[in-house]
């Protein structure tokens, strides 16, 4: 199997990061490396710098189309 990369998180209803908002969820993906994740996770984190309800964090999966 090939691990795949994702950037998941968005707008959460308060800091303790627990749920999040109504319509808050946000997924971008797959990265087949990490390097390119981080880049997407850098981009909207920095975008949301501000926002202090808001967090992005990498997550990895293996892919099921590379499974035998």
């Amino acid at each position: 199997m090939q691990d795949e990369f994702w950037v998941v998180g968005g707008r959460y209803r308060d800091t303790s990061f627990t749920d999040l908002a109504d319509g808050g969820a946000e997924a971008y993906g797959p990265f087949a490396r990490y390097d390119e994740a981080h880049r997407s996770w850098s981009d909207r984190s920095n975008g949301s710098r501000s926002l202090a309800s808001v967090r992005y964090s990498i997550v990895v999966t293996a892919s099921r189309a590379h499974a035998a």
